[in-house]
């Protein structure tokens, strides 16, 4: 059997489908089509999965042009994971016998089994929904933990040696951005403070990362903070930094891309926790803590901007509960 994917357009989103992709191709041939920046996600996943870097936010005409070949296929059918009237109906040019997606924005207009969502769905995590479209094509009745990403020797020696780190020294890494909006980001100043208290009581070298768009975070960290910082800010494709995770001692980030990439490389991860609703979209990550606060009555609102325009909810919480939060992860994991 043949199955073309319609894939999601945020890195965390997924790695959020990850379960639901590979418990697919256990039994069918799988066809992702993602847009090309994140294609190297899939090649992070076990199984019989081809991907198809296409740019399915350009002009619609020329994304239909792009499908052509996947027409060529033969497949048995399309799943469309985004919850978009664009997805539903790039399924449905992929030409297969049956398309799936959930039945929100008029889609059953478009696709031949259109679902609906659990009346609760507000309450389900993400991969459990992307996981009920696998399910509903029949493809896997269970859904799999995320799969552990582990890179090969080659791999970690070309990246060590890229960023000049040593193969068998421990370190962290933090990651500062949060491509989503700014709302998700904790303040700049209190990573610095952080990475001062890490470096003073781990005496590892810390690993700073985000996008080519934030580079002025991890720029004010290095300036700010002190002990043995390598920036890699805008340096590393998705693969070097997800190397960079599968070694790392731990991860802080915000909600974003790069905590997810962590969940998928196991890697002990600590999260300040604002306008998220981690119930729904928290990483798929058994090492996993959050520390949050209740003082925002608004809290999670979701919003890429705050609407209160004081970021209270994050501004509240400070490098020592991060850092106090992560000593107790690294413990739980030596007992």
């Amino acid at each position: 059997m043949k199955t073309i994917v319609i894939g999601l357009n945020w890195l965390g989103d997924i790695i959020m489908s990850t379960p639901a992709i590979v418990a697919a191709a256990e039994t069918s041939e799988i066809h992702v089509v993602t847009r090309p920046h994140l294609s190297d996600v899939y090649k992070l996943l076990p199984g019989n999965i081809t991907v198809h870097p296409i740019a399915t936010n350009a002009a619609f005409h020329e994304v239909i042009r792009a499908l052509k070949p996947l027409r060529r296929l033969g497949a048995d059918q399309a799943i469309a994971l985004p919850d978009s009237w664009r997805a539903a109906a790039l399924a449905k040019a992929c030409g297969t016998g049956k398309s799936i997606g959930f039945a929100n924005q008029l889609r059953s207009l478009l696709l031949k089994q259109a679902i609906a969502k659990p009346v609760d769905f507000k309450l389900m995590h993400e991969s459990d929904l992307h996981f009920m479209l696998i399910k509903k094509a029949g493809l896997a009745s269970k859904k799999p933990a995320l799969p552990i990403y582990r890179p090969d020797s080659q791999m970690r020696r070309d990246v060590f040696e890229k960023f000049g780190l040593n193969e068998n020294e421990n370190y962290m890494v933090i990651a500062p951005g949060a491509a989503f909006g700014s709302a998700k980001r904790w303040p700049p100043e209190k990573f610095a403070e952080l990475v001062r208290l890490i470096s003073d009581y781990y005496q590892m070298p810390i690993v700073l990362t985000a996008g080519s768009s934030e580079t002025d975070l991890t720029r004010y960290i290095r300036d700010e903070a002190r002990g043995r910082l390598i920036d890699t800010a805008g340096q590393t494709s998705i693969t070097e930094l997800a190397c960079l995770l599968s070694q790392a001692t731990a991860l802080i980030a915000n909600d974003s891309g790069t905590m997810h990439l962590g969940a998928l490389c196991g890697t002990p991860t600590v999260v300040p926790v604002g306008p998220t609703d981690m119930m729904r979209t928290g990483p798929l990550n058994t090492r996993f803590a959050s520390v949050s606060t209740d003082i925002c009555p608004q809290a999670p609102c979701r919003q890429r901007v705050c609407p209160r325009q004081d970021q209270i909810c994050m501004q509240n919480i400070s490098a020592l509960a991060i850092f106090v939060e992560l000593q107790e992860l690294l413990e739980t994991d030596h007992d």
